[in-house]
């Protein structure tokens, strides 16, 4: 019989976490169909030996936002993902997904992409996929039902609790999608379309789709001084729940409210003893990246960009947003200003500190000034994450590695908009935390129990049937080399990617093989 590849002589990580073996692999028809068997190599098409390399699972993202900044659409190969051993990423987290819509409603992008000259042609979940499937895809993608994005399609901006019949309708959609092959439901508690979502909403959206065992997502609703509050609200909606449940981005933001983190963890462990369906996703870097709007007071967003520009522009708004601005100073000064309307690019890299001193304002005048100046996005880094709470994070038993970065296409090179999530993720957690937890661990945070908390079936494991979604590294070449003001430095010590059974990465170099391919729940 011939055989498609043969991977010998690997030291390999199956991705259950158990001790790592030594054996050769045998790939066919996208497979893998034989572990430590020997096999001919002349009946093998492609040999790769593996001596002193280490064989993995392909690593599973279950927190990208691709989608968000609608760079899945305009370069869906992924190859900064692929060169970070990224085989399959989930995206339609923060309650923000591309299907299915309402009126071809995407303001909820709005926070991070302008979604004016998007052309799309698709409302339901099942049309969405199609059209996905119709990309030349680097990865293998599956969504999430964003619920900000039609609950906002069906009400629009208005803040306030969903009728009975407003909530059937979202429900009926809802099950229809997870039947088209969602993978569940995410919620954006900390983004002013999330704001006015209640407990009602998602329990009623459980018992309607229980049964299709769904992931669902939240994010917080409050990452600072309220964050222990923020997190026992999504613990007292699980708490009734069988099904499995993802906090992205777990952190806690500025050092006043770092000591929360440890009461956090307990929380989860206090939860997670009667059921074990309580986890979160971490990011190895000390900054958050997200929109300036979600760091800014609640009501000042309730009503969507039109309110908000009526606020801005009446005084006695503008005074009390100061006075709430005042009392976290020190945070918002630290603020960086990386993505804006290009109009105001001479502001990109700038702190609000440092915008403040230009404009001769203060710092809380100076961030109503740009908020007033743009409708658009603006997205900020905020350098003010504990790094001991995210080793903490890192190894703790609910954790799962994820990068919360994007696919990048040309567009965001030339605007300069690209962190190191993007670039360096999963290289950096490998390479920083070998020396804390065993190679077995870090491999089955990013495979096995990925694979678990969202129910794949075929990938995460290295298993004969398997989907063949591989990985070749060097473990002494393992380096993360962007930095903030460079982000584009590749990483070192991938080697080969093989997804469903192509080699789409061979010797640290895209092959354009691209074999990636829309991945749906089976129920």
């Amino acid at each position: 019989m011939q055989y498609d590849i043969l991977i010998k002589n690997a030291t390999i990580f199956d991705g259950t976490g158990a001790r790592s073996f030594r054996a050769n692999v045998v790939v066919k028809n996208g497979k893998i169909v034989k572990i430590g068997e020997a096999v001919e190599e002349q009946n093998c098409d492609k040999v790769i030996n593996a001596d002193k390399k280490f064989l993995c699972p392909g690593f599973i993202d279950i927190d990208n936002v691709s989608d968000h900044y609608l760079t899945l659409l305009s370069n869906p190969k992924c190859e900064n993902l692929i060169k970070q051993g990224i085989t399959t990423i989930l995206i339609g987290q923060a309650g923000s997904s591309l299907a299915p819509l309402i009126k071809n409603n995407l303001n909820s992008f709005r926070p991070w992409s302008n979604t004016e000259d998007l052309n799309v042609n698709w409302r339901s979940f099942k049309t969405f996929l199609q059209f996905l499937d119709s990309k030349t895809l680097g990865v293998n993608v599956a969504s999430l039902i964003g619920w900000n994005v039609i609950r906002n399609g069906l009400i629009g901006d208005h803040f306030k609790n969903l009728s009975d019949f407003e909530l059937k309708q979202l429900l009926i959609l809802v099950k229809q999608s997870i039947k088209e092959g969602a993978w569940g439901v995410s919620f954006g508690f900390g983004y002013p379309s999330g704001r006015a979502i209640t407990k009602r909403e998602v329990s009623s959206i459980y018992n309607e789709i229980k049964k299709f065992n769904p992931l669902f997502s939240f994010n917080l609703r409050d990452e600072s001084s309220g964050f222990t509050m923020a997190l026992k609200e999504i613990l007292d909606i699980m708490k009734d729940f069988n099904n499995q449940s993802l906090i992205t981005s777990f952190k806690v933001q500025n050092s006043d409210n770092f000591d929360q983190f440890d009461d956090g963890l307990k929380l989860i462990d206090r939860t997670n003893k009667e059921k074990n369906n309580i986890h979160f996703s971490i990011y190895p870097y000390e900054y958050t990246c997200q929109p300036l709007i979600t760091f800014m007071p609640d009501w000042l967003a309730i009503g969507g960009e039109k309110t908000l520009k009526e606020n801005l522009n009446q005084k006695d708004i503008v005074k009390k947003l100061v006075k709430e601005l005042k009392q976290n100073k020190g945070f918002y000064k630290k603020l960086i200003l990386i993505d804006i309307d290009n109009k105001y690019r001479v502001l990109k890299g700038k702190s609000f500190e440092q915008i403040a001193k230009n404009m001769n304002l203060s710092i809380e005048e100076s961030i109503i000034k740009v908020l007033a100046m743009t409708q658009k996005k603006i997205i900020v880094l905020n350098p003010n994450l504990s790094a001991v709470n995210i080793d903490k994070g890192i190894k703790h038993s609910a954790s799962v590695l994820a990068s919360n970065g994007m696919s990048i296409d040309n567009k965001n090179i030339i605007n300069g908009f690209i962190d190191q999530r993007s670039v360096g993720s999963f290289i950096k957690y490998l390479s920083t935390y070998r020396n804390i937890l065993s190679f077995e661990s870090l491999v089955y945070k990013i495979t096995g129990n990925v694979r678990n908390i969202m129910g794949l079936e075929n990938k995460g494991h290295i298993k004969i049937g398997m989907d063949a979604d591989l990985v070749i590294l060097n473990p002494n070449n393992l380096m993360d080399q962007s930095t903030i003001q460079n982000t584009l430095i590749e990483p070192k010590g991938i080697e080969t990617v093989i997804v469903n059974g192509s080699i789409v990465l061979e010797n640290g170099q895209i092959t354009n093989n691209f074999a990636g391919r829309v991945i749906t729940r089976n129920h």
